[in-house]
């Protein structure tokens, strides 16, 4: 083989290395929003059983960091629990991937958080995307889920 012939497979093998990397990259991205858009239709499966059985959502003006010390689930008395009675209606509050995110939704003292308050009648639950969901109208950030819908963006008064 010439010099040149070597250099271009070089050129070649260097060219799909970097192609791989990142696809691989990028997997792992969408994976880590997959796992955090899962946990927050988790969320809102558990908060909507919660309204069923109390005629209102756990009640908290002050921003609470999910899954962290005294809301690590959620029971009758709504997030106050950091062990799951049997009749819990989320055993295990999810805390989300924090690899990737750059701290745009942070409350109660704790960065990349799942953060929650609520009242009677509404919630809202901040979270953040590494990346955008064009499917599902989401920015890269901060967004807000509702017990309406996913929203684009930080809760407001959060």
């Amino acid at each position: 083989m010439t010099k040149i012939e070597v250099l271009v497979v070089v050129l070649v093998i260097g060219v799909c290395g970097s192609l791989a990397a990142s696809a691989v990259l990028t997997a792992r991205l969408r994976t880590r929003d997959a796992t955090r858009l899962s946990h927050v239709r988790e969320l809102q499966d558990s908060l909507e059983s919660y309204f069923t059985d109390h005629a209102g959502y756990p009640m908290s003006a002050d921003p609470l960091a999910l899954g962290q010390g005294s809301t690590q689930c959620l029971s009758g008395d709504g997030f106050a629990c950091s062990i799951a009675p049997s009749n819990s209606y989320l055993r295990v509050v999810p805390t989300p991937p924090t690899t990737g995110l750059s701290k745009k939704s942070s409350c109660s003292g704790v960065s990349n958080a799942y953060c929650y308050t609520g009242d009677a009648t509404s919630y809202r639950l901040q979270f953040e995307l590494e990346a955008a969901n064009s499917v599902l109208g989401l920015v890269k950030g901060a967004n807000c889920a509702t017990e309406t819908a996913l929203k684009p963006g930080a809760c407001p008064s959060l």
